[in-house]
């Protein structure tokens, strides 16, 4: 890490003024001797923090934040103090020592591709305003662009000549080699001759944190392929490191302290000019870890917002991953089926798209969704791999509130218990990733069917006996598949019968199973909280529909052996599961 002595500081603190440099990211105003604004650092709505041009130290009288100039730097980039320096020492014009020694041929290079890269998007910028760049600019209007956005942007347009921009920097006096250094030319593999890279093309220079123009990104007018190129990587311009719109989206990521991510440099412009200066966009690559540090430099929280085709989704739970490595909180921007941010913003307008930003789901939320998409969450396997996708997400929550949250999320999206969840990450925590058969949330992912319905009908009989005569009237103890249920059941019909009181305390002592004792209590102090007809209705239809569906299973077996023989299906048989499987139909259908 480099040191600089104490008079290069006290150098650089003496040519930048700090109330002149706090006034680049904060609205200072005379108050007696010292500048008053509201703090960058924390939310407020009545002006705290103080500016001391003599002294050349700021304080936030409501979060205590306070220091000099380089402190403040530190703060508001996230940079360490080696790059504060750096930064600092640049507007200052001072070189640092290390800075004289470094300047190398590299440097050099460096500064000469920034200025080309400048030269470069000066002149695509005025292609764009000229009568040959008519076509350009209707379609940028098209698109919704207007001209604030297009110059703030600097957006501009190459000519479909193939050495336009060579010519014309070869009339500046720049030598072909830095136009291939800068990835503004190549020279053709079978002519030999120098080429443009960007040739009818709308233009996009690509920023780095300190404005300098690291790189394009071209777009056609039409639909060919490809539609979007980047300049090839330089000295300058390395794609998993940079963000497009960062430079200009920065000081908003900071003041919201959340990011914005999205695919496309027409959904950042878009966003931007709608007001929500806080988006971004890699660069025509999947989202690396190396952008979302960056992000992380600036914000606390991510929202990805992707477009929200099959494709979209599937770069949203690629990115999920990577942001949250990254310490960033992310949530997923639900935008309606098969549209992009910047149709959105379009065609509902600002409001429509701050609500939906609002309403970003969180990362267990969006995953259950699309989770669901994937697999059956009626089935059985189907809760069990949705759950077992969730875990890598649930370790790695450090909050207990939050984790817990999340559990009884997903076990009322699935029907299944905390429990049962709880215990099956613990497993996976240990390192048993693959969940045997005998998983805890196979087991009671059943009860949250038919079984469930039995342990309903149990409860609501033990606090409302008067019952009993309605659903002896549809079942019959066979009906009941778990034998403690059928002891139970039968106990409670044959007390009901004799005119015994029906209570726990009698089917326990009647019975005199410890196994019967436990369930009861399960039922009586978890299962069902109060007496619910309706519940009791719904239960009595589930456990008629699973009767019928294993009488069908059956038929299926026997008719599938028949045919599997060649042999001819007995007309009883296929008329018997016709009537089972229209008995089922109507049950399904019918409103509890």
């Amino acid at each position: 890490m480099a040191r600089y002595s104490e008079e290069i500081l006290d150098e650089i603190r003496d040519k930048i003024d700090i109330v002149t440099l706090i006034s680049r990211y904060v609205v200072l105003k005379k108050s007696g001797k010292s500048y008053k604004g509201l703090c960058p650092f924390h939310q407020e709505k009545t002006p705290s923090f103080m500016v001391d041009g003599q002294k050349q130290m700021y304080h936030c009288f409501g979060c205590g934040e306070g220091g000099n100039i380089f402190t403040f730097i530190m703060k508001i980039e996230k940079t360490n103090f080696p790059e504060t320096v750096k930064i600092l020492a640049n507007r200052a014009g001072v070189h640092l020592p290390d800075d004289r020694k470094q300047h190398s041929k590299e440097s050099e290079e460096k500064e000469a591709i920034f200025n080309l890269n400048k030269i470069a998007a000066d002149y695509f910028q005025k292609n764009l305003f000229t009568y040959r760049g008519k076509v350009a600019l209707q379609y940028l209007i098209k698109r919704g662009f207007n001209e604030e956005l297009i110059k703030k942007f600097c957006i501009g347009y190459s000519l479909p000549e193939f050495d336009d921009l060579i010519l014309f920097l070869s009339s500046k006096k720049i030598e072909l080699q830095n136009l291939f250094k800068a990835g503004l030319a190549f020279r053709s593999n079978n002519t030999k001759k120098a080429i443009d890279y960007f040739r009818n093309r709308v233009m996009f220079p690509i920023f780095n944190l300190q404005g300098k123009i690291i790189a394009f990104g071209g777009r056609v007018l039409d639909n060919k392929l490809p539609k979007y190129i980047n300049s090839p990587e330089t000295i300058v311009y390395n794609k998993t490191n940079s963000l497009y719109g960062l430079f200009q989206a920065r000081q908003s990521i900071r003041q919201d302290n959340q990011v914005i991510i999205m695919e496309g440099y027409t959904d950042v412009l878009i966003a931007h000019q709608f007001g929500f200066s806080n988006a971004v966009a890699s660069l025509g690559t999947a989202l690396t870890s190396q952008q979302a540090n960056l992000m992380k430099r600036f914000a606390d929280e991510a929202i990805i917002a992707f477009d929200s085709d099959a494709a979209g989704e599937n770069a949203t739970l690629r990115s999920i991953n990577i942001v949250k490595k990254a310490g960033l909180a992310v949530k997923i921007l639900n935008l309606p089926p098969n549209t992009d941010p910047a149709d959105i913003l379009l065609k509902k307008g600002k409001k429509y798209f701050a609500n939906l930003i609002e309403n970003s789901l969180p990362l267990i939320d969006y995953k259950l969704s699309i989770l669901s998409q994937k697999y059956n969450p009626s089935h059985i396997s189907g809760k069990l791999n949705i759950v077992k996708s969730l875990f890598e997400d649930l370790i790695e929550i450090s909050s207990e509130i939050e984790l817990q949250n999340d559990i009884k999320k997903i076990a009322e999206e699935l029907n299944l218990t905390e429990e049962s969840i709880l215990i099956d990450l613990n497993r996976y925590k240990k390192g048993k990733n693959k969940l045997i058969k005998n998983s805890t949330i196979v087991q009671t992912s059943v009860e949250a069917t038919y079984i469930n319905a039995e342990k309903t009908l149990i409860g609501n009989i033990l606090q409302n006996s008067d019952i009993i005569e309605k659903i002896t009237s549809e079942l019959e103890v066979e009906d009941f598949t778990i034998f403690e249920h059928r002891v139970i059941f039968s106990t409670i019909f044959d007390l009901y019968k004799t005119g015994e009181i029906i209570s726990p305390q009698s089917i326990i002592n009647k019975v005199e199973q410890p196994n019967i004792a436990n369930l009861i209590s399960q039922i009586v102090f978890k299962d069902v909280i109060s007496f619910d007809l309706k519940a009791v209705n719904r239960s009595i239809k589930a456990i008629k529909i699973h009767r019928l569906q294993q009488k069908l299973n059956k038929l299926k077996k026997i008719i599938h052996l028949k045919e599997k023989d060649d042999k001819d299906v007995d007309a009883v048989i296929l008329q018997e599961y016709q009537e089972t499987l229209n008995k089922i139909n109507t049950l399904t259908k019918s409103v509890s």
